[in-house]
């Protein structure tokens, strides 16, 4: 992600740890660690909203810390379609690696709506620890 711009609107492979991905939400990790903080921060951001929305102040229940670590760990974005769902639909909770085409506008997808993409995918397949992903041990 640190040479972003150079890959803006161009074809990709982007390997890492595939969380939950259907739906409104597609996420490709830099690692497992990395997933599980974000779905940590996540949850605290929602807590916090939750506390706004009953009258608390932003600034009493930390509200903008956590969205801030929300911010932090924020994921590639993994586009929308159909038939990349479906493959990547036995590939959840697993290292992968996706082919694509990096967004013109974004390398996260940040900023946008539901399943903003950061990568526009074609395809998916397991990343092997002979390819050097890291080992999965649950």
């Amino acid at each position: 992600m640190k040479q972003c711009a150079s890959f803006l609107g161009k074809p990709v492979q982007a390997s890492g740890y595939l969380s939950d991905c259907a739906g409104y939400s597609c996420h490709l990790f830099a690692d497992r660690a990395a997933a599980s903080a974000f779905d940590e921060a996540w949850k605290a951001s929602e807590v916090a909203q939750k506390e706004v929305t009953r009258g608390a102040k932003p600034d009493d229940v930390s509200f903008s810390k956590a969205w801030d670590r929300v911010q932090a760990l924020w994921p590639i974005g993994v586009g929308f379609s159909e038939p990349f769902d479906r493959k990547a639909s036995p590939l959840q909770h697993s290292y992968v690696v996706i082919t694509g085409r990096m967004d013109e506008r974004s390398c996260d997808g940040r900023g946008g709506t539901d399943r903003s993409p950061g990568i526009h995918p074609t395809n998916i397949r397991a990343w092997t620890p002979a390819e050097g992903a890291p080992a999965t041990t649950d």
